[in-house]
């Protein structure tokens, strides 16, 4: 008997310097499979997209389809354990996820390349035959209720729920997509297992979906582990979005509207919505990408830095908005000052005339040229994110693109299409505009059944929409000029030698400097780290303040003139730090100097203006006032890190500190901020050493009479054995939530193995027991918490239904009952796959630039200057025996714990 063919699906495009190799084919029972090769990863990922969401849920028993995704993970006729795959994955150094959106669903998992077969068998299983165990599903309806309750404060879900309750009420779009106990509850006529079975069997077949497989792999060994583990799935029809295309989002009423939104936390936000018919069949020339690249413009004289200006704006994003078969909203996202909020209609009536500017003197080929290169270039020196996030992106490309374009067609931009350019901006007119404003004073007269969100909505007026037609002879803003910084043409510096770590080209008393010509990554790249190492900004919660204040102005100075230099690929960052302030460039390295140079010149020299300090020293202060109202547990990790940190100060301080600050004061004391530093740096990318000793010029002309010798090492607070520490968060509303930190002896590297084993070897089974078994919450989990190297391992529960006494007790007995079980239920065979994750972990190759930049300029921070610290813990745990792995962790978390329980109760 002959076996089905395969058949092959055609070549990926993929830019020259793609060190992928790509396979695409589709299974005898009709199943697409991406299968990529990335040389030598340590990491493997599978994913699997199916066209069908929550547009897809009946309206009866809506949230639906998140129910089924949370589903699924709970077991199956070959794999019936829910937890076997998750602790298989973790045994090996991975996991797995799922999100559900309107249209599509993905699943996917990474693991060690050596376990991919194994975890893809597991995977595969999933989407054949699941048990939807009745036992099972009123405790995960629990689960889907607290994700619900834990959000419904949440401001983009709230207001998310006014665009549903605003928009065609027969548009699936209006449906609630997350579900809760009242929308999936039990019916006479179906039970919740027959709805899952029904939307299972519907939805759930190969021709609907589309597999990414990534690995070190061959991809013709990918491909037959493809066939091998996925070709019985059952075949079937593909859901066909075009009934969707012909039903509209919006109704005419709803339409030339003005909506008003109260929010839980202060915001002043305006966002104008311009819908415009689906823009899939568009991707090759991208129309709107590359008017909401005019738009959203921030060089001299735009729309934006126009408004800013007046004083009415803190920052301006377009483009935006949520896109479908047959539908895309075309959002400006506009954050204004209290003086924007009386000048709303001024803001939308500027938009308009900067749209009708585009249509009348914008479309122009240099224009969709700039666009292109800079497009081409971001394509052509693409940094290889990691396994696990390219597979759950490429399974969804498949579904939008040609399988040729899978990687492609998020850059292609074949050419300006005028006349579709002129149609779209047509659109982009205030009879058809959804114009909504998000602050604490608006008027409101009704209020979303779902989230509570008041909100009300009306048309807008004719003399409303008069002003927003009429010429704003006011503003003297103007399209973009030509970009002097992009180029067509860039390549890598030479490679002078290969070396493997950074070396300290330039040591002294005060400047000390790093250098790597990277000789992997030869991409015309690069990052310069420079910390200006200053006491003073961590002098107090006022100094940490003003610092932060000052970093955001000079960003904020800065941006208009270097806003054409961030479009052609440069960037920069300015934070302050525990030990001072820190300067990051990144992008393309030709015109990194010059950029940091500019910013060195600017940092000495700049004044201020009042108003962007009013405006920017409102915004951070409104920030910081907000903090309080974060999920509780966000705030515990917030209180363990002041705990623990050395020099952080909390929100609330800081901002008490910068309110009292003037502008007069303010100045005087950021004058003061760098009056005395050392400075360090990392130089790493295709650069020669000749521009380490440039950039060594550079520091010593621009911080001539400030430089000193460098501050000493900053050191977290040590616990001694038997602490603990117990501290309670008040939390005004919300859920409970109760955090457990245990900490290590100190940072030596044996230490450090240790936690990590902890974590990697408990994990799943206590959130199985603590979230699956005990119902205790949405948010459970655990995690290896080092600061500053020294280890450390937490747990921590949030709960709407438990008080802080009963979840702490769960943890502390669930932990003890785990960590007492390790003699008898962790074997020899488990504890050597642990070993063998952790040490392909710490060996794990640098995945791009970036990341190799950030772990040199880490441990450059931390004073491990060597650059062997995961030689020393490899080592560390090759010595590592079992039983006395299991004392260790039982002295540290039951006998002699340094341990913090931390609280948030209302």
């Amino acid at each position: 008997m002959t076996q089905p063919l395969i058949e092959e699906l055609g070549e990926v495009i993929k830019s020259p310097k793609d060190p992928r190799s790509f396979r695409t084919l589709k299974l005898p029972n009709g199943l697409s499979v991406v299968c990529v090769q990335i040389p030598h990863s340590k990491k493997a990922s599978a994913s699997l997209a199916v066209r069908a969401g929550h547009f897809n849920d009946p309206l009866e028993t809506q949230g639906l389809a998140h129910f089924l995704e949370h589903m699924l993970f709970l077991g199956n006729e070959r794999f019936p354990d829910a937890n076997e795959f998750p602790e298989f994955l973790s045994a090996y150094g991975g996991q797995q996820n799922a999100w559900t959106g309107s249209e599509f669903c993905n699943f996917f998992f990474d693991c060690q390349t050596r376990a991919l077969s194994r975890a893809l068998d597991y995977f595969s299983a999933m989407f054949m035959a699941p048990l939807f165990d009745e036992s099972l599903i009123n405790k995960e309806r629990q689960s889907i209720d607290s994700e619900f309750r834990l959000k419904e404060k949440d401001e983009l879900r709230r207001l998310y729920q006014v665009h549903k309750t605003t928009c065609n009420p027969e548009h699936p779009f209006s449906k609630f997509s997350v579900g809760n106990m009242d929308t999936l509850a039990e019916s006479d006529s179906h039970s919740l297992k027959d709805q899952l079975s029904e939307f299972f069997r519907a939805f759930f077949n190969a021709n609907n979906m589309r597999l990414t497989i990534v690995g070190a792999q061959p991809v013709d060994e990918l491909a037959e582990m493809a066939q091998h583990y996925f070709s019985d799935i059952s075949s079937g029809q593909e859901n066909d979005p075009k009934s969707l295309e012909a039903l509209p989002l919006y109704l005419p009423s709803q339409l030339g509207v003005f909506i008003q939104v109260k929010p839980v936390n202060p915001a002043r936000r305006l966002i104008i919505t311009l819908p415009l018919p689906g823009i899939d069949d568009d991707y090759k020339n991208k129309t709107t990408s590359f008017i909401a690249h005019i738009l959203g413009y921030e060089g001299p004289h735009s729309l934006y830095a126009t408004l800013r200006a007046r004083g009415w704006v803190n920052s301006l994003s377009a483009g935006g908005g949520m896109s479908g078969s047959g539908y895309k909203d075309f959002n400006l996202n506009i954050q204004l000052t209290e003086a924007g909020v009386v000048h709303a209609l001024q803001v939308a009536q500027a938009v308009f005339n900067y749209i009708q500017l585009i249509a009348s003197s914008g479309l122009e080929a240099w224009r969709y040229e700039e666009k292109r290169l800079t497009s081409e270039l971001s394509f052509h020196f693409q940094e290889t994110p990691p396994a696990g996030e390219l597979a759950p992106q490429l399974s969804v490309n498949a579904h939008h693109y040609p399988i040729h374009d899978v990687v492609y067609g998020d850059y292609r931009m074949d050419g300006l299409s005028v006349a579709r350019a002129k149609q779209t901006l047509s659109l982009m007119a205030p009879e058809r505009a959804r114009i909504t404003l998000i602050h604490g004073d608006v008027e409101t007269d009704q209020q979303t059944e779902l989230y509570h969100t008041p909100f009300s909505i009306r048309a807008l007026t004719k003399e409303e929409l008069n002003t927003l037609n009429s010429p704003a002879g006011t503003f003297s803003y103007q399209l973009p000029a030509q970009n002097p910084y992009i180029t067509s043409h860039v390549e890598p510096y030479p490679l002078e030698r290969e070396l493997r770590e950074p070396v300290a080209l330039i040591k002294s008393d005060n400047v000390t400097i790093w250098h790597l010509q990277d000789p992997d990554f030869r991409v015309p790249k690069g990052h310069i780290y420079l910390n200006l190492e200053s006491p003073a900004v961590n002098q107090s919660a006022t100094h940490f303040a003003a610092a932060r204040l000052w970093s955001e102005l000079l960003i904020d100075s800065l941006n208009e003139a270097l806003y054409d230099a961030e479009v052609a690929g440069l960037h920069f960052n300015i934070y302050p730090t525990q030990s001072g302030m820190t300067i990051h460039t990144m992008g393309l390295s030709a015109g990194q100097l010059p950029l940091l140079q500019q910013l060195m010149k600017q940092a000495w020299k700049v004044k201020f203006k009042r108003g962007r300090f009013n405006s920017v020293a409102q915004q951070l202060k409104h920030n910081w006032q907000s903090a309080h109202n974060n999920q509780p547990l966000n705030r515990l990790f917030a209180e363990l890190n002041l705990t623990l940190q050395p020099c952080l100060f909390s929100l609330s301080d800081m901002a008490e500190g910068l309110n009292s600050l003037d502008y007069k004061g303010f100045s005087q004391l950021s004058s003061e901020l760098f009056n005395s530093m050392g400075v360090s740096a990392l130089i790493h990318g295709d650069w020669q050493a000749k521009t380490a000793f440039e950039l060594h010029q550079l520091i010593r002309d621009s911080a001539s009479g400030r430089l000193t010798a460098s501050p000493p090492q900053l050191q977290p607070k040590r616990l001694e054995p038997h602490t603990h520490i117990h501290r309670t968060v008040e939390q005004a509303t919300g859920d409970n939530a109760v955090l457990v930190y245990f900490q290590g002896d100190n940072d030596s590297a044996e230490q450090q193995i240790t936690w990590m084993l902890a974590q990697q070897l408990l994990n799943a089974s206590l959130f199985d027991e603590l979230r699956t078994q005990r119902q205790l919450g949405y948010v459970v989990g655990s995690q290896y918490f080092p600061v500053r190297r020294l280890p450390g391992f937490m747990v921590f529960v949030q709960s709407p239904t438990h008080n802080t006494s009963a979840l702490q007790e769960h943890i502390h007995t669930v932990l003890h009952d785990k960590i007492e079980q390790l003699d008898n239920v962790l074997t020899l065979q488990r504890w050597k796959h642990a070993k063998q994750t952790l040490s392909e972990q710490l060996t794990i190759n640098d995945r791009s630039l970036r990341a190799r930049s950030q772990r040199f300029w880490g441990a450059i921070q931390m004073a491990e200057t060597h650059f062997d610290r995961n030689v020393e813990m490899s080592a560390a745990l090759e010595r590592l025996q079992l039983s006395d792995w299991i004392s260790e962790v039982k002295r540290l978390v039951i006998k002699q714990p340094r341990k913090i329980v931390l609280l948030s109760c209302h």
